[in-house]
């Protein structure tokens, strides 16, 4: 398993003009993606954007979106195969096994009741020697430690403590899901958001903190056969 320390690129929730999350391009999430992939299945694909340019620069040749939120649904469908609005939990995909060679959850198991259930059920139809790709926000982060010791767990309109968030996990948890679920992960790299105090205490202590600064952690994994 390989653990890339770069901190990752790509604008997650909102800019200073106001545009959501789902309008980006997760470029940190592409760089996760092995060249070769062919057919992908977009789980919270958002207005499209990700996958569109996945097709594009990782050549793939279909990709297929699923998106509960409508407005973001009927943008995705001008930029990607076949969109389906609805609940990845409750979706039953009109797809045979196997049939995708690579599925992306970019930010999507934090906001289902049963994230182990999800991934037992793309497991069904990612293919032998496919990959799943995921985005996850990390509770252990410091920011969230910071308000516990005062008392407060808040939640806020975005970020790790997202209203709509049902599960928390740490990179710990997120292993442990994942291998439950069947999977093995092949590479592990995370989006920081510490300051400069923190970063500093993490090079004099040789990385130990890193746990600490990391807001989000992004997954590669495949079957585990």
């Amino acid at each position: 398993m390989k653990i890339n320390k770069e901190k990752a690129t790509g604008e997650i929730y909102y800019n200073d003009k106001g545009k959501v999350y789902y309008s980006y391009v997760r470029f940190d999430v592409l760089k996760m993606i092995p060249e070769g992939v062919k057919i992908i299945l977009d789980v919270g694909c958002g207005e499209g954007h990700t996958s569109a340019e996945a097709k594009s620069s990782l050549k793939a040749s279909v990709a297929v979106g699923v998106e509960p939120y409508l407005p973001a649904a009927l943008i995705a469908q001008k930029y990607l195969d076949r969109v389906l609005t609805s609940d990845i939990e409750v979706l039953d995909l009109d797809y045979p096994e196997g049939y995708f060679d690579c599925i992306i959850c970019a930010d999507v198991l934090e906001h289902t009741r049963d994230p182990w259930s999800v991934l037992k059920k793309l497991y069904y139809y990612l293919s032998d020697d496919g990959y799943i790709v995921s985005s996850i926000p990390n509770i252990q982060n410091y920011l969230v430690i910071k308000k516990l010791l005062t008392g407060k767990f808040d939640y806020e309109d975005s970020g790790i403590l997202d209203k709509t968030h049902l599960r928390f996990f740490t990179l710990n948890t997120i292993k442990k899901m994942f291998d439950e679920t069947g999977y093995e992960i092949l590479k592990i790299d995370y989006n920081l958001n510490s300051g400069w105090k923190l970063n500093l205490l993490n090079k004099i202590t040789f990385g130990k903190l890193t746990p600490f600064s990391v807001f989000q952690y992004l997954i590669l994994a495949k079957k585990r056969m």
